[in-house]
């Protein structure tokens, strides 16, 4: 009855119920087409990612498991070596080597907080970056290689002594006494492997590295044969140099040397290591402001050895000025 009172109303609905069939019919045929392009592309995207997550999976294939971090060695070093040109020498091997070299010093230091250190080859190694790693990790270049383990264990010493010392970037006039400790700890290390290397290599058939080991740190004490400079004379003849070159090797060289006895008497001193590099830049100023503010960080029981290194070197840490 509405519908014969109204037929304009009838025509209407009749045109819209044709205008919406024909889109509804529009409507699903584009979204079918939407939906077959979403799906073309999810396909495509999902065929990249299979193909990256492959790639991953390959080069994790090539990378040796030993280089993986798993657990803290006895040490309570954590190392990982990356691979790279090292002239044939295994990742594990040399892992053990810069465990063992390590562990002399740590042995000592009863520290246990170290984050992991990763070991690249680089030929402009050795050295430890200020920059570290995403994980901060301790990032370390060694030039080394060829089961060269003695140079191996020396320049890995030297630079997980850097870690020990906090090395940081800042003005420091001495920077030389860090790397003259850095340098002793690699004869340490080298001389205490030799040592227990002899009933506890890493492998039983490497007992004969130890005769290698010795050598080689002897062959370095014997670069200064001859000569019998007192630390403190020789300190105050290269100080200008020092100051200016905290990396002149042959200086620091000399210098580890007269150094060695003394941690050699005194290997728990290692422990002092944690406590220097620690004060405000403007403690470096001077060696006895150095010293000074060190040996007021280190445990007590440390203070006698921090004044006995002092005395070497004719240093008075009670004035902060050096004895002339």
């Amino acid at each position: 009855m509405y519908f014969h009172q109204y037929p304009s109303t009838l025509a209407l609905l009749a045109v819209l119920s044709m205008f919406l069939g024909h889109s509804t019919a529009a409507f699903a045929q584009e979204g079918d087409a939407r939906l077959k392009q979403r799906i073309t592309a999810l396909e495509s995207e999902n065929l990249a990612l299979r193909k990256i997550i492959g790639e991953i999976q390959t080069v994790l294939k090539t990378i040796p498991e030993q280089t993986k971090i798993e657990q803290k060695h006895p040490s309570g070093l954590r190392i990982v070596l990356l691979p790279g040109e090292w002239d044939g020498s295994s990742l594990v091997d040399m892992r053990k080597v810069c465990e063992s070299a390590g562990g002399s010093i740590m042995a000592q230091i009863g520290d246990d907080s170290f984050a992991p250190i990763i070991v690249q080859k680089d030929n402009s190694g050795p050295i430890t970056l200020f920059r570290r790693g995403e994980g901060n990790e301790h990032i370390v270049r060694l030039n080394t290689g060829g089961r060269a383990w003695a140079q191996l264990a020396f320049q890995f010493a030297h630079e997980f002594c850097h870690i020990a010392c906090n090395y940081r970037d800042v003005k420091n006039q001495q920077l030389w006494f860090e790397e003259t400790l850095c340098e002793c700890a690699s004869l340490f290390a080298l001389r205490s492997m030799a040592t227990e290397w002899q009933t506890n290599p890493p492998y039983s058939n490497w007992k004969g590295y130890s005769t290698s080991l010795a050598s080689y740190a002897e062959d370095r004490l014997n670069m200064h044969e001859g000569q019998n400079e007192s630390l403190a004379n020789f300190y105050r003849a290269n100080l200008a140099e020092l100051e200016k070159n905290g990396t002149n090797r042959i200086l620091n060289g000399y210098m580890s040397v007269k150094l060695l006895p003394l941690f050699e008497a005194n290997p728990g001193s290692w422990q002092t290591l944690r406590y220097i590099n620690l004060g405000p830049a403007e403690e470096n100023t001077t060696f006895s402001g150095y010293l000074s503010a060190w040996r007021d960080r280190v445990p007590e029981k440390h203070r006698s050895f921090i004044e006995l290194l002092a005395a070497e070197f004719m240093v008075d840490l009670s004035t902060e000025t050096p004895k002339r």
